[in-house]
This record gives C-alpha cells, structure tokens and sequence, in this order.
C-alpha cells in the first residue's frame, strides 16, 4: 500500500487535516437567506383600482410613481364609469382597461394615452358585445380581452376581432413570445386554468383543482405564470400558486396564509409580486402588498405610500418597471 495515502487517509479519518477532504463540503452547506426587513426599492408605475362594491360601479383608476412618490386618480374626469382592470402596454405610454361606455352603457375595451391630453379610446363600440379583461400582447400590436365570455383578440392595426375559444373563457394573458394564451374555464368550484394556442385555436387543460376555484392566470416568464386557487373545499380563502407552461405540478408560494384571500398576483421581478389580500392587518376588504415569491415576506403598499390602501377594496394591480 502506498505510505503517503495510508497517512493522508489517517489524517482526514481523525479530522486533522488542514483543508477539507470533500472539495463539495462548501456546495452542500445550506444557507439560510437574510430576512428582508423592508419592501425593495422600485423605479415605474404602479396602475390599479379601487370600489366600495363591485355592484356599486363606483370603481376609480389610480397610477402610482415609486420614483416620484406620486398618487394620481386618472379616471376623475372620464366619461366612463366603473373603469378597473388596467394593463400597460409593452413601453409604459399606455393602458387598456375595461369600463361601462358612455355611448354603449355596456363593458367596453378601453385605451388610454398616459401623457393624459385625451380622454380614452373605446375599441369595442360595435353591436354591444360585453368586452372585459384586457391585456396588451408582449409586442403591443394585440390585445386579447373576454367578450361575451369567450377569449377574443383585437388587432390594434387593423380593428379585426377573433374569437379563440368557446363560450366560459375569461382572464386570458399572453405568454412570453405572444403565441399562447393563459386563462380560466368557467368558475367557482368546476373552474380551471387553460392554456389556447393562438395559430391553431387548441385548448388544453393545465390544472384543475378539484372542488376550488382555479383563476386569474398572469404570466411570469418563459417557463411559468401565476394564479389564484382555493385552498381547500372546507376553507376556500384564495392562495398564490406558480403554475408552469410545461403542465409540471404547481407550487403554493411561501407568503400565503389562511387568514383570507391572497390573489391576484403581478409579477415586478423575478422575486417579487403584488398580491391583492384580505390578510388580518388589511384597512379594507382587499388591500394591496408586495411578497417576496422566494422567501415569503410580505410588505403593505402603503410602506411606498400611504393613501394606496383605502377602507375601500384595492385590486386590479399592474406594474410598469423601468429598467
């Protein structure tokens, strides 16, 4: 045997080694991460709504600055009523939203230019349709809304509309490259998530959480999305989950509790989200915070500003973040 690795073996065998005998100890070290004691420092715009009720139709639009610390209502002198559900398009100049039209008295698809010189553009004035639930594509050029319970798409340029999908469909968002759309099948208990391909008009089931409600899918990135699921047919609070494109099983994230809702969830980072909860500490019905998706801290809007979470209920929330 040789002399040299007997000694060597010896050696690291009593724990008298001056370095490490697995050159992966180091790798295989857990580390605990730091805790966040404050929420992150944001440069953007923040957009969401706020009402009594939903049946009131008292719904107004605000937009937050993070940079200037700025709170603007922007929907006080529209000739539009119940506005909510704002999304900015892919450059930050403008959102599309849903409101009742004062022409149509009816939910119309809205576009609005934020320099604010303007009032709104109604894209759906024909033939009464109910249109709702607008999200811009990732190049800018579509829109894909609910109308009259189907997934639809609008062409900006030319005006067309398609239908993608059969009656019971709603809440779609684009994925990452703008060929698929995420959204729910139906609602309450027998609700899902579903995936359409735009080119062929396939759908395909993704989840579908027995007895619960499975809704509002918002993309996250290239591989998956987040959505709101009950958390059990006996406790049907609503929870955070990370679903994946792939189909793969998906996660809970780690700042949900059962202490009420958490839902509606809008990725700023890869870290980050706002949720909109009715967690104990909330001033209203449903109040906005940021969560941490990664290490489960939660934060209140107000910590940025403090007239964001009102007695009334905060939803709706979208981000504009500048790189």
């Amino acid at each position: 045997m040789n002399t040299y690795w007997l000694k060597s073996l010896i050696i690291c065998s009593l724990g008298l080694s001056l370095f490490s005998c697995n050159d992966n100890d180091d790798n295989n070290k857990t580390e605990t991460p730091p805790v966040i004691t404050e929420a992150p420092t944001l440069k953007g715009k923040l957009v969401y709504h706020n009402y009594t009720t939903y049946d009131t139709e008292d719904s107004k639009m605000y937009i937050y600055d993070f940079g200037t610390n700025e709170l603007k209502c922007i929907s006080e002198n529209w000739k539009i009523r119940n506005a909510m559900n704002a999304h900015f398009s892919p450059d930050g100049k403008q959102i599309t939203f849903m409101g009742i039209g004062e022409d149509t008295n009816t939910w119309d698809i809205f576009l609005y230019d934020l320099s604010g010189t303007t009032q709104p553009v109604n894209l759906t004035t024909y033939d009464g349709t109910r249109d709702e639930d607008p999200k811009f594509s990732p190049d800018g050029k579509r829109i894909a809304f609910k109308q009259d319970f189907r997934v639809a798409e609008l062409n900006l340029e030319t005006g067309k509309v398609t239908k993608l999908s059969p009656v019971d469909y709603s809440m779609p968002y684009y994925n990452a490259d703008g060929t698929k759309l995420i959204c729910s099948k139906g609602d309450g208990a027998t609700s899902s998530i579903a995936v359409i391909d735009i080119k062929s008009k396939s759908i395909k089931t993704l989840y579908d959480a027995p007895k619960v409600q499975d809704y509002y899918p918002i993309n996250a990135d290239e591989t998956s999305f987040y959505y709101s699921v009950g958390y059990s047919e006996t406790n049907r609070v609503d929870q955070v989950y990370r679903g994946f494109w792939s189909g793969l099983k998906s996660k809970r994230l780690p700042f949900n509790n059962t202490d009420g809702d958490y839902s509606d969830a809008y990725p700023v980072n890869n870290d980050w989200v706002i949720i909109c909860s009715t967690r104990t500490g909330s001033l209203g019905g449903y109040d906005l915070y940021i969560a941490n998706v990664v290490s489960g801290e939660i934060f209140p809007m107000t910590d940025y500003n403090k007239n964001i979470n009102t007695p009334k209920n905060e939803l709706g929330p979208c981000v504009y973040i500048q790189k």
